[in-house]
């Protein structure tokens, strides 16, 4: 049988719960900055749903914040908050505190952050660089009147490969892939591509396919939705 939580496992537990539509935000963001913008407004409703001591000096900086009432109900609000938040005296107490909590009762809250920055902050990178062969396969696809599924998978897989050729936890089954599918140059997947080389149902594609899908899993996202951006 398991153990019963205790009381102070519930409260953070139910801390979490009650903060994890801001901790999502991270798969919205385009930059480091927006990401630990993110964070610090995580820790920050964490802090408070805890009831922590510290977190008491940082809602007065921000209440007291002339830029925090200015920006309320704009699209800035938000990062004007965690500006504020971030310039008071007890933000590093409070962050410390929060960790505190965390380690007593077993929770790796930096870990858990992370692991979601890493695999968001992978994931812009390799969808920035792939950004423009995306849009040329979309195009070709979408601006022909006789293209036929074939062709949008055909489009889709040439892209994925390009995502798993950046991605880090990608990269080996890329380069599988890209061996049985003759691809002569990754940065320029179409360069003598050869159509019946590009088999879906090979089970080297199937490695890539699922990495690639995992990474934007890991990153918030999905393939379908980020194709259609």
């Amino acid at each position: 049988m398991a153990d019963t939580l205790t009381e102070a496992q519930v409260d953070f537990t139910n801390a979490f719960n009650a903060n994890r539509t801001v901790l999502a935000g991270f798969a919205k963001t385009q930059s480091e900055a927006e990401l630990h913008c993110v964070r610090d407004g995580f820790y920050l409703g964490m802090a408070k749903a805890l009831g922590l001591e510290e977190y008491d000096a940082v809602k007065k900086s921000i209440v007291e914040d002339y830029r925090v009432a200015a920006a309320a109900g704009t699209s800035g609000g938000f990062q004007q908050t965690i500006k504020s938040a971030r310039a008071a005296i007890g933000w590093e107490g409070m962050v410390q505190s929060l960790m505190a909590r965390a380690a007593a009762v077993g929770s790796d809250l930096k870990g858990i952050w992370g692991g979601l920055e890493t695999g968001r902050l992978e994931w812009i990178v390799a969808i920035r660089s792939t950004h423009t062969l995306k849009y040329t396969l979309r195009t070709a696809v979408e601006g022909d009147k006789e293209k036929t599924d074939r062709d949008l998978l055909e489009a889709k897989m040439v892209w994925i490969f390009s995502l798993g050729t950046v991605l880090p936890a990608c990269k080996e089954a890329a380069q599988a892939w890209g061996a049985v599918a003759c691809v002569q140059n990754t940065e320029r997947p179409l360069d003598g591509f050869k159509p019946e080389a590009w088999d879906p149902r090979r089970a080297e594609w199937a490695a890539l396919d699922l990495a690639v899908q995992a990474a934007a899993e890991r990153a918030g996202t999905t393939l379908e939705e980020e194709w259609k951006m």
